[in-house]
């Protein structure tokens, strides 16, 4: 089934994938149009599914209504999700794929009742590289991380980390290797030679307008490598 309207917004329908583009989407009104689209027997059973965010596309949802559709993959491909923190109680893990046609991911302020979200990201394109942000709204400071020895960047809220405005962030990106560039000397806290721990590397983002948030944009090929492709 395939929905348009004058404004060229466009809402997608298929047995496997629903995919929106050129609009403004609300979370609940996507998924009503999913049930009223597919037949009985595929909707018992939408536990395997895909979700693309295309070009132009902007949806917005909270951790209460993406706890019955966490198994989905999500895939970002030039348009926006935003994510409200409302979710008491919810702890949430989503598997979001960045298509070379890249897009954003905006966590909104946290919330007295705020859940917990995992986002585990890949990329769709060999190079990882695409014009791809986080935008942290309420957060003045912000850190990542990437550990050499498990070969995993963490962004958001970090176990143990001592900076108390971080404790803002409600959300967790986590990711392979070390795309945002972050094993540098300037980031290094621990480890090295003639110790038994491998080097982990922290880096701080800080912003001037708290309302507006932290955002981190994801670097060229070039700056993740410090050198060209």
């Amino acid at each position: 089934m395939k929905m348009a309207t004058d404004n060229g917004c466009s809402l997608v329908v298929r047995a496997d994938e629903t995919a929106v583009r050129n609009g403004f989407f609300n979370w609940t009104n996507v998924i009503e149009v999913v049930n009223r689209s597919l037949p009985l027997s595929r909707r018992s059973d939408l536990s395997s599914y895909r979700f693309v965010i295309g070009s132009r596309a902007w949806v917005r949802t909270n951790l209460i209504d993406l706890v019955r559709w966490s198994s989905w993959e999500y895939v970002l491909q030039g348009g926006t999700l935003e994510i409200d923190s409302f979710g008491p109680f919810q702890v949430l893990w989503l598997h979001l794929i960045i298509d070379p046609a890249g897009g954003e991911i905006i966590f909104g302020p946290k919330h007295s009742e705020a859940g917990l979200i995992l986002i585990d990201i890949t990329f769709g394109g060999p190079d990882r590289a695409a014009p791809f942000s986080l935008i942290f709204r309420g957060n003045e400071t912000l850190t990542a991380s990437y550990d050499s020895d498990t070969r995993i960047t963490l962004v958001g809220l970090l176990a143990g980390c001592e900076a108390e405005r971080d404790c803002a962030a409600w959300a967790v990106v986590r990711c392979d290797g070390d795309p945002y560039g972050l094993s540098c000397p300037e980031n290094w806290q621990q480890g090295g030679e003639g110790t038994d721990t491998s080097p982990l590397f922290l880096k701080r983002y800080r912003t001037q307008t708290p309302e507006n948030g932290v955002v981190i944009h994801l670097p060229t090929r070039t700056q993740q490598t410090g050198r060209p492709d």
